[in-house]
């Protein structure tokens, strides 16, 4: 691995106009598809619901003004499963897809097409990454091979913005602690978009080579303790590279969230999975695609302190190529007093428990086929995980190393985020429901 500097042809100011204009972007993907569509008409049917239901486990008289929510994204019913952090019941879905609102026939008609032309190559994703504001009203949802993201309102279903993206695949994004800008990958035209969540506005644009995958948005001690946007990128994704080779670059990058620009790269041998970062900003946690196991990597010191490797089981494919989108592993999480490192083992069908201290795994926990995040939960002692095959998320506690609950999903789960949401959103939604 090596540090680096952004180059001068990499450089692109930060955009903070709200005009909308996209005169920038050049010839967008969506708009040679436009020319071939426009002269198609698609109907939207809207309705309202009414009346009004209880939010479980909230008696009549006494509710809270918040409640404790992970939010499942499910790729393959484009829909985010809304399940309570602490009792595990499910408090109903939010569609994102097909279209929760029409803004124009040709777009609607390309959102129709597009999606179902690359399932028919790729596994089928409807939605890849959903986030939440921090008043808990509104989803952005990244919408996998539709190409663009979506603010929907949790309490009416209602779309209150769209936006595409270059490229054909919306990856994985994450959302600034003030919820002003979304930083959404676009995978396949190796860039990250910052989008201005109250207009859906690409505002800024950062270079991330290649294909350029998940994002976290984390205060570094080592950049002067200014929040920093950290992204991981694959490198070849278009063929198996298990046995042919990837010429392309896997690395760690990290941005400016301000002014977009590249602040240090780091090489991996291999396609960058999920990582996570401590609560100090001081270490990275880094999966690479076809490595049963993790790496720890000293952000101030910018090198590898540790590796961990962790044992197959019974269920690993004989040939990488098999792996399920040349993932050996894919979910990391620590507990909120980073005391433990929860792994999704996604070949081997389990989630093992790792105490940070000394690396030392604790636990190999069967949980169903191919489970496939991490994300630990609001009291930090619970690792929340979608299990893609059970079409479930499980929630296993990290000091006991026991799974304490399960809650369905739809189908497909792929990523779960936390956030508070007022009961009013979420009775607004249980009454869509019904």
């Amino acid at each position: 691995m090596h540090e680096s500097t952004a180059t001068a042809d990499e450089r692109r100011t930060d955009r903070t106009d709200d005009t909308g204009d996209d005169s920038h972007r050049g010839t967008t993907r969506r708009g040679v598809l436009r020319a071939t569509t426009g002269a198609l008409a698609v109907g939207v049917a809207a309705g309202t619901a009414a009346g009004r239901r209880a939010v479980p486990g909230v008696a009549e008289g006494a509710r809270q003004d918040t409640r404790d929510v992970m939010f499942t994204s499910c790729a393959r019913d484009g829909s985010v499963t809304l399940i309570d952090a602490h009792s595990l019941e499910t408090y109903g879905t939010v569609d994102v897809y097909p279209d929760p609102g029409s803004e124009d026939p040709a777009s609607d008609v390309v959102d129709d097409i597009e999606p179902r032309f690359v399932n028919s190559f790729a596994r089928t994703n409807y939605l890849e990454h959903a986030n939440v504001s921090p008043d808990g009203r509104t989803v952005y949802a990244a919408r996998g091979h539709a190409g663009d993201v979506v603010a929907v309102n949790i309490a009416t279903g209602e779309k209150l913005w769209e936006t595409e993206m270059d490229g054909g695949r919306a990856d994985h994004q994450v959302i600034s602690t003030d919820g002003r800008y979304l930083f959404t990958s676009d995978l396949t035209t190796d860039h990250i978009d910052k989008i201005d969540t109250r207009t859906g506005t690409v505002v800024g644009r950062a270079p991330a080579r290649d294909f350029p995958h998940g994002n976290h948005y984390h205060e570094l001690p080592a950049f002067g303790g200014n929040p920093v946007l950290v992204n991981g990128s694959l490198g070849n994704m278009v063929v198996d590279d298990s046995s042919t080779g990837d010429p392309l670059g896997h690395r760690l990058t990290f941005i400016d969230p301000e002014t977009m620009l590249p602040l240090r790269t780091v090489e991996f041998d291999e396609g960058v999975r999920p990582i996570a970062i401590t609560g100090d900003g001081r270490k990275i946690y880094v999966q690479e695609s076809y490595f049963h196991g993790f790496y720890e990597y000293d952000i101030v010191r910018d090198e590898i302190t540790g590796t961990v490797e962790l044992p197959k089981t019974e269920h690993v494919p004989e040939s990488k190529s098999d792996y399920p989108l040349q993932s050996a592993h894919h979910g990391i999480g620590l507990s909120g007093d980073d005391e433990y490192i929860a792994v999704a083992g996604t070949t081997s069908y389990v989630v093992f428990i790792v105490r940070r201290s000394d690396l030392e795994l604790l636990a190999t926990i069967p949980v169903g086929e191919h489970p496939y995040w991490v994300q630990t939960g609001p009291t930090g002692d619970r690792a929340f995980v979608p299990v893609r095959g059970r079409n479930e998320v499980v929630a296993i506690d990290y000091e006991s190393q026991e799974i304490v609950g399960r809650a369905p999903t739809d189908r497909q789960p792929h990523v779960t985020e936390y956030s508070e949401v007022p009961t009013e959103a979420l009775e607004g939604l249980a009454s869509r429901s019904d």
